[in-house]
């Protein structure tokens, strides 16, 4: 007997449904059934010693137009046979086939037919639907073989013939299996892909938002006592009588002011870049400028043993120092100050401690105010800043001053 076999499955109803596949790789699927189908008409009618009975015609009309149907099917290019059109045609054409072939051994070409219907039900049918089709095609052998009086020899091919049926139906059940699996990992990798440009945005959101917080932190504090400095130089220009030297006195305050925000603006940039000084020796500097520009006590002491941080929170604790030195600086000036970074085992607190509580010293009267003079947003920037790295805040006066404290797990 030869046995044929189709070549590679088209995406009509695929098991588990896999995506459809385009129109020329739908021509060069469905090709095989034709050819098989060309084959069969061509060559029965030329097949020596075969008889054209009633039944003859029957069987092949029923085998060639259920594989016609099924030739007409591996060209649809929008959606799957549903399996229950796919059973019928396929069962059809196996039963029939086989019938055929007992009842008429002449006619062995029809088992090009029933050999790719077998393929098919296993590459498009479920497992237990094809070993059902299958069982079918067995059972038209069977009764094919009694009706035609077949001796024992004739029976030993009916076995060898279900054998190669079986084979048939396991090869299209792999191909189905190895179809799955590719169209699988081809969605796995889409969604990877997918994945990874989710998480480019959300770090380039991520560090879009670290940036405007950079900037608006430092300059809004910089600019902002700027603003105020030149607000009052101009008030006591245009006074009468102009008081000058106040005003080359407010010249020289806002001279500080501006080189003071360029040297947060390049420390901001070198933390940006990953590029900043260890936290104490960046504490230590912020410390010393403090005393240098106010003239009051100010002292800084680390406690453990320092380690890496995160930069990101390194930034958080840094900026918790500049803004609470900046608020020392205009509402408790003059007063003693004292910073301590401890270093536990689970986490980093830092502390700083400004005059006695309720203190002011200064000037009297109201100082003039602009928005960001505070530095950033004041407290609430504080804590969105740790909240950001897991960390918390709290600030409030104390019998030893005003006190504010952060703590970083680290």
């Amino acid at each position: 007997m030869v046995i044929t076999t189709e070549g590679k499955p088209s995406s009509a109803h695929p098991v588990p449904p896999r995506p459809m596949l385009p129109r020329a790789d739908l021509w060069q699927h469905a090709l095989p059934r034709m050819l098989g189908l060309a084959l069969v008409l061509v060559g029965l009618p030329f097949s020596d010693g075969l008889v054209w009975s009633a039944t003859t015609w029957v069987l092949v009309v029923l085998m060639s137009g259920a594989w016609a149907l099924w030739c007409a099917a591996g060209f649809r290019a929008g959606s799957p046979v549903p399996e229950a059109l796919a059973v019928p045609i396929l069962g059809v054409a196996m039963i029939s086939g086989n019938l055929l072939v007992t009842l008429e051994p002449e006619a062995m070409l029809a088992t090009a037919i029933v050999g790719m219907a077998a393929v098919s039900s296993g590459v498009f049918l479920s497992t237990l639907v094809s070993a059902a089709v299958l069982a079918a095609g067995v059972l038209a052998l069977a009764i094919g073989g009694i009706v035609a009086g077949f001796p024992g020899q004739a029976w030993a091919r009916v076995a060898a013939w279900i054998a190669a049926l079986l084979a048939c139906q396991l090869a299209g059940a792999t191909r189905r299996s190895v179809g799955t699996q590719h169209a699988q990992a081809e969605e796995l990798l889409l969604q990877t892909r997918r994945v990874q440009e989710q998480e480019q945005r959300a770090a380039a959101l991520a560090e879009r938002t670290r940036v405007a917080r950079e900037i608006h932190d430092v300059l809004a504090q910089s600019l902002g006592a700027l603003a105020v400095q030149l607000d009052v130089t101009d008030s006591l220009l245009t006074a009468d009588p102009p008081r000058t030297e106040e005003a080359v006195e407010r010249v020289h305050n806002a001279r500080r002011i501006a080189v003071d925000g360029l040297t947060e603006t390049r420390r901001a940039i070198a933390v940006l870049r990953a590029d900043t000084p260890p936290l104490p020796e960046a504490l230590t500097a912020l410390v010393h400028d403090h005393r240098a520009a106010s003239g009051a006590p100010a002292t800084f002491t680390p406690v453990g043993t320092p380690r890496a941080l995160e930069p990101d929170v390194g930034l958080a604790l840094l900026r918790v120092a500049q803004e609470s030195l900046a608020n020392a600086a205009k509402h408790a000036r003059g007063q003693e100050l004292t910073a301590t970074l401890d270093y536990e085992e689970d986490q980093v607190r830092l502390t700083v401690l400004s005059g006695p509580a309720g203190s002011g010293g200064g000037e009297a009267g109201p100082r003039p105010r602009v928005a960001g003079m505070d530095g950033g947003y004041g407290l609430a920037g504080m804590r969105e800043r740790l909240l950001l790295v897991g960390g918390d805040l709290t600030a409030g006066p104390t019998p030893q001053g005003w006190r504010v404290q952060a703590e970083v797990p680290a």
